[in-house]
């Protein structure tokens, strides 16, 4: 009878244990992404924390509108509260024309056969949005929503 007594109170403390993430809250993050004025669809925004930042990096990809959510645990959960620099990158995932392969055709043809591997995507944008350091976007999350508008000239 006494262990009975003491299961409603075993539950309440394996409760109270498990009750949290032990991570800082997220906050959402939205924003659109424009090159030369137009949306662009397709384009990786990551958050980076500034140099020394516990928070953790961001992510979330612009759709057909240009509009984009950010990413840090789950779907469109937002990011923690902190600076961050941003870096932008778009990636031309079209297949490879015979110009762009490196012919070593013999090393190709052993390892892969007929078929050539696929190059790597390259990204389309300016090379200074693919890096937080030269981007020069900022933006600051704070407790509670907010909003990046980003213009790739």
């Amino acid at each position: 009878m006494k262990h009975v007594a003491l299961l409603p109170l075993v539950v309440l403390v394996l409760a109270g244990c498990s009750s949290g993430t032990g991570r800082a809250p997220t906050y959402p993050v939205s924003g659109t992404v424009k090159m030369k004025g137009q949306p662009l669809a397709g384009a990786t925004v990551v958050f980076v924390p500034v140099e020394g930042a516990s928070h953790e990096a961001a992510m979330g990809i612009s759709d057909a509108s240009g509009k984009f959510k950010l990413t840090t645990f789950s779907a469109d959960d937002g990011a923690q509260e902190g600076n961050y620099r941003i870096k932008v990158l778009k990636f031309d995932n079209s297949k490879a024309t015979k110009q762009e392969v490196i012919s070593y055709e013999q090393e190709q043809k052993m390892q892969f056969g007929e078929e050539r591997p696929t190059p790597p995507a390259k990204n389309t944008l300016p090379k200074k949005y693919e890096s937080e350091a030269t981007s020069g976007i900022i933006h600051t999350v704070p407790k509670g929503a907010s909003t990046l508008d980003i213009s790739i000239e």
